[in-house]
């Protein structure tokens, strides 16, 4: 009687020791693509670094076309939660950044005004910063994942002030007040 017990025990303090070990494992690394989804105005990779298994940071950069191509790159901190009875992670992130947008002058969009001075002529936006947060959830598949995220992101454009199509750059541009996305990679 006395060896079972003290064979229980044993069990129970090695069960105990290897889930005390699991909770400070090294850190995860992890690549990023931007969804299928957003390749018509966008393209992206992030680089994930786990500081442990609740907080990460990650580097990203994002090339744009269309009317507005450009770059914008970003420094994101992000906090995990563990999904209740599956494998995914829920998270919610804040990322700050800085980004150049261009202009990209279509004739087939252009419509001189009455007079044909050209006054409503639009220019690039330029450099600009940008901060923003929201919510998202991590789906692991082993090594691969799938990811989607929904938030609210700010740009301001800094330097000097000219005309630029706003609602065109706050709205489906690099400086879109939305912040959702879709995106997919491995993790190591």
């Amino acid at each position: 009687m006395k060896k079972k017990v003290l064979f229980v025990l044993f069990v129970l303090f090695s069960m105990s020791c290897s889930v005390s070990r699991a909770q400070y494992l090294d850190p995860h690394y992890a690549i990023y693509l931007t969804s299928p989804l957003g390749l018509l105005s966008k393209g992206g990779l992030k680089v994930e670094y786990r500081i442990n298994m609740q907080n990460a940071l990650l580097l990203g950069y994002t090339h744009y076309w269309g009317f507005f191509p450009g770059y914008q790159g970003n420094l994101e901190y992000r906090k995990y939660f563990p999904a209740r009875k599956s494998l995914s992670e829920n998270f919610i992130y804040a990322k700050a950044g800085v980004g150049f947008g261009d202009y990209q002058y279509l004739k087939d969009y252009y419509q001189p005004d009455l007079f044909g001075d050209e006054k409503n002529t639009f220019k690039a936006p330029g450099n600009y910063v940008l901060a923003g947060g929201g919510i998202g959830r991590h789906i692991n598949f082993d090594w691969f994942f799938i990811e989607l995220n929904a938030g609210l992101k700010f740009a301001q454009v800094v330097g000097k002030t000219h005309v630029y199509n706003e609602r065109l750059f706050y709205t489906t541009g690099p400086g879109s007040i939305v912040d959702f996305n879709l995106h997919f990679g491995v993790q190591f």
